[in-house]
């Protein structure tokens, strides 16, 4: 192969590398700039508030099924549950910050790759010129060889003296050959010049974009460094809280599991002294109705009692009830209604206060007298009180302030245990307490 058609073939070649190398730089780009699929966590966070909300709903009822059980150990039970809320939630958080770890480590190795690319492209366009820049000067040197004979009269020969200064035909050929040849070589070298010059001239404007591109990566790059640190923190947080998490349920599951029979003969025993309370209610009824004539008793109907509370919100209804420590069912005599510390208690009927003290398992508690009704004897009474405002005996108009709500007794939280002894036995006051106040 000649020299020439060595150059044109490596023209050829380069210029099909330039042609692919701009179709990968374009693609990267637009790679580049393409948002990548990211995964969307608002439906998780939306589920993670919801068990939160969930959680708050369930602590409230918790304190009511905690009722009568040693403070210490439905602390516990209480700071449990708390636990076994939280870990899923928190594991949720977990998965999600490692995604997004993952996540960052997959686009900086995906921008590394193009950077790496990008800087391989820009060193082959650099060698390319450089080689290119070579052949030019190679190029210029037989061109000046060329025109340094031409000017010493040694690469051209009169037309007169090319045709008698031959002395064979032979002779004429060649002579003329050489001197066409080396006019030819000379005009090819000067066009080969021009079209290498094109060329990098082509090249350096690629190069050119390329390390705008180059940089534009290593500012990505750097970015996703920080994203990257960031991300691994908050997964390394997160993976420390849940080992705390789980070790402190472990301890609660433990403490609880050490106290479940203490904790259940305390409990028979603030059960049989509640009996107690409701035996002295029914000896006091048999009494009452003992020096009342023969009485022919009608329902009450739902409507004759008001709610204790001006915002009545149930938290706990009247029924049986399964203990979440002790694990066996008791009966929940009476409806607990949400009343923050301190709020006033009001009277559900007029009636005579037997007695307002503190009553093991109660509290504080009022016991209100409201006399035979439809031919029942009705009693009230207002539990876990914070303090008193009636003195036994006193008589109390319907939504006299009897007290105000409290934690006394075995309460886990300040609310309002209300009950309703018809006949002497409990009912369920919503039966008769009504209509909720507007």
């Amino acid at each position: 192969m000649t020299r020439t058609r060595r150059i044109f073939a490596i023209v050829a070649a380069v210029l099909v590398l330039a042609v692919g190398s701009s179709y990968v730089v374009s693609a990267a780009v637009a790679a580049t700039h393409r948002s990548a699929p990211t995964r969307d966590f608002d439906d998780e966070i939306a589920l993670a508030n919801e068990r939160a909300k969930a959680y708050e709903k369930r602590l409230e009822k918790l304190d009511a099924e905690l009722e009568d059980t040693d403070a210490e150990i439905a602390s516990a039970f209480k700071k449990l549950q708390k636990l076994e809320e939280q870990l899923p939630i928190v594991q949720a958080q977990l998965d999600t910050a490692r995604e997004r770890l993952n996540a960052a480590l997959v686009q900086q190795g995906i921008v590394a790759e193009k950077l790496a690319a990008a800087r391989a492209q820009d060193k082959a366009i650099s060698d390319a010129i450089l080689a290119d820049g070579a052949r030019i000067d190679e190029l210029k040197l037989t061109i000046g060889a060329l025109a340094r004979d031409a000017y010493m009269g040694e690469g051209t020969v009169q037309s007169l003296e090319l045709v008698f200064g031959s002395a064979t035909s032979r002779q004429f050929v060649d002579r003329f050959a050489a001197q066409h040849s080396a006019s030819r070589v000379q005009t090819n070298a000067l066009d080969e010049i021009e079209q290498i010059a094109a060329v990098n001239r082509n090249r350096e404007a690629r190069q050119s974009a390329v390390r705008v591109y180059i940089e534009e990566l290593k500012v990505q790059a750097d970015a996703l460094v920080v994203e990257t640190n960031e991300a691994r923190i908050k997964a390394e947080a997160k993976k420390t809280q849940i080992d705390g998490l789980i070790a402190d349920q472990r301890k609660a599951q433990e403490y609880l599991a050490s106290k479940r029979a203490d904790a259940l003969a305390q409990q028979l025993e603030t059960e049989r002294l509640k009996k107690k309370v409701q035996a002295q209610v029914l000896a006091l009824v048999k009494k009452k109705l003992a020096a009342q004539a023969a009485l022919n008793p009608t329902p009450l109907g739902k409507g004759y009692l008001s709610f204790p509370t001006k915002v009545p919100f149930v938290t706990s209804s009247y029924g049986m009830r399964f203990h979440p420590v002790l694990h066996y069912w008791r009966l929940h005599a009476g409806t607990d209604f949400r009343a923050y510390c301190g709020t006033p208690i009001y009277a559900a009927a007029e009636g005579r206060v037997v007695w307002s003290k503190f009553q093991y398992g109660y509290g504080n508690q009022v016991m209100v007298d409201h006399g035979i009704v439809k031919g029942n004897s009705l009693f009230s009474s207002y539990n876990h009180l914070t303090s008193f405002n009636v003195a036994a005996g006193q008589y109390v108009t319907r939504q006299t302030i009897v007290g105000y709500s409290g934690n006394s007794g075995t309460s886990s939280a300040c609310h309002l245990h209300f009950e309703v002894y018809l006949n002497g036995n409990t009912v369920d006051p919503m039966t008769i307490l009504g209509p909720i106040p507007k």
